[in-house]
């Protein structure tokens, strides 16, 4: 936007955007892509989108935040390391964890995923029931 308000670099106002428009394909359910020009291509599902203002952020921002991720990750000085992000209930909570140890990131993995399923229960607890319920034999 230029100093004066005008919008000549080409941002459109919220006004200025037709849903409903030739350079506008709906991805799914308040996910759209803005073609610059006319295409007679499909979106692909990886396409950049715009969402509403309800959602808490578009596809490229989780994308530059998993490649900030990622650099930290491979730049930590630590051989052992996780990065995770976790979606329970519609909330997001993210996890980062470096170690010269491998046994202590695992524990650190488990006991911060396990305190974020239940607030009621302690993490210990809540491994011993997902293990408990798994098929798994340990």
């Amino acid at each position: 936007m230029t100093p004066n308000g005008s919008q000549d670099d080409g941002i459109l106002t919220p006004d200025e955007l037709q849903l409903e428009d030739e350079n506008v394909a709906k991805l799914s359910e308040n996910r759209y892509l803005v073609r610059a020009d006319a295409a007679d291509e499909e979106p692909s599902a990886d396409a950049t989108t715009i969402t509403d203002s309800d959602a808490s952020s578009t596809h490229l921002e989780s994308e530059r935040a998993q490649t900030a991720s990622e650099t930290a990750l491979a730049d930590a000085a630590e051989p052992h390391g996780v990065d995770i992000t976790l979606k329970t209930d519609g909330e997001i909570a993210h996890h980062h964890a470096t170690s010269h140890d491998v046994r202590e990131v695992f524990v650190d993995l488990l006991t911060w995923y396990a305190g974020q399923l239940d607030d009621d229960m302690s993490p210990s607890e809540a491994l011993r029931v997902m293990l408990a319920a798994s098929d798994l034999e340990v």
